[in-house]
């Protein structure tokens, strides 16, 4: 019965304030009836109901310009609905009366990005990382900013800065540890996932990364330690038995395991032929004969009677 409050507090006050404000209303009338609507608008906000909760805001604005939580609270919900030069407005709304409301400023700069306003997003955001006296919280979600309008140095940058706070942030180092490994430098970029990882010892994404980044660093055998361990607790991973049986038959020599491995994928379903032909075209390749049988086996079993296609469409 959790959601039983806050629907019959969104039903009492609608009730109440159905009751039209008098022409001769005093000030404070009006802003004790704007706080109603503001907490009106939380009620059905608490409830999912977004479009009811920005009138009651709107509501509450009109009577009272001075309700900074309904303002913002607008402009949140509007960069929510996708509206995002609404929200804008409505934050600017806001802060023309606030100038340093930080959560204003948050939203605007979250709704200035989506809206590809990218510049003035981040300028916003750098305003609020002022306000918040360059907080760990704001220095992430500037980074986060940064990295998502793609601006991978300045995003690096920002998560070192996060790190230079508050240096135990795993998620400042995975994120900053996959700029890294995208950039070319997967050996700066080890530390940093394995720290995330230490924190996330259950992640199958982790392993993953992990695997991919002690490879790009020439870490062969600790990268298939990374991929043997993702597929004991992921044992339906398709891609992670082809990543494994890859380097297994390619740089391991180990033709036993990795055609076995190699098996297990293409049961699983593993198709993406790009990979698959690049395996059997690799120069190192171990039990070429045996690894090209499998594949023409779980091929053969893929191909439509009816049409003679691959089922797994281009690539096969």
């Amino acid at each position: 019965m959790r959601r039983g409050t806050p629907f019959l507090a969104a039903i009492a006050l609608a009730a109440l304030l159905s009751v039209p404000l008098s022409s001769c209303a005093t000030p404070a009338a009006s802003r004790k009836l704007a706080a109603s609507w503001t907490e009106l608008g939380n009620a059905w906000a608490g409830l999912g109901k977004w479009d009811k909760a920005g009138d009651a805001w709107s509501r509450a604005i009109a009577l009272d310009p001075g309700q900074g939580a309904a303002g913002y609270n607008l402009a949140r919900a509007l960069a929510e609905a996708g509206k995002y030069d609404e929200a804008v407005a409505a934050a600017d709304a806001v802060l023309s009366r606030d100038g340093d409301n930080a959560m204003t400023l948050g939203v605007k700069a979250w709704a200035l990005h989506r809206a590809g306003r990218t510049d003035e997003a981040v300028a916003a955001y750098r305003r609020v990382l002022e306000l918040n006296g360059g907080d760990a919280a704001t220095l992430m979600n500037l980074a986060l900013l940064l990295e998502s309008a793609g601006r991978p140095g300045e995003a690096m940058d920002g998560y070192r800065d996060v790190l230079a706070a508050k240096p135990d942030d795993p998620a400042a180092s995975v994120r900053l540890g996959i700029l890294l490994a995208a950039d070319g430098r997967p050996e700066e970029a080890l530390p940093h996932v394995e720290r995330w990882l230490d924190a996330n010892p259950d992640s199958a994404e982790g392993l993953g990364l992990l695997a991919s980044v002690r490879e790009a660093a020439g870490l062969y055998a600790l990268a298939m330690e990374s991929l043997s361990l993702l597929v004991e607790e992921q044992p339906d991973e398709a891609g992670a038995w082809f990543d494994l049986a890859r380097l297994r038959l390619t740089v391991a020599g180990d033709a036993s395991g990795g055609l076995e491995a190699l098996g297990t994928a293409l049961t699983l379903g593993f198709s993406d032929g790009k990979a698959i032909d690049a395996l059997l075209s690799h120069p190192s390749l171990v039990s070429r004969a045996e690894a090209e049988a499998l594949v023409a086996a779980a091929r053969a079993l893929r191909v439509s009677p009816d049409t003679g296609i691959p089922a797994g469409g281009e690539g096969e």
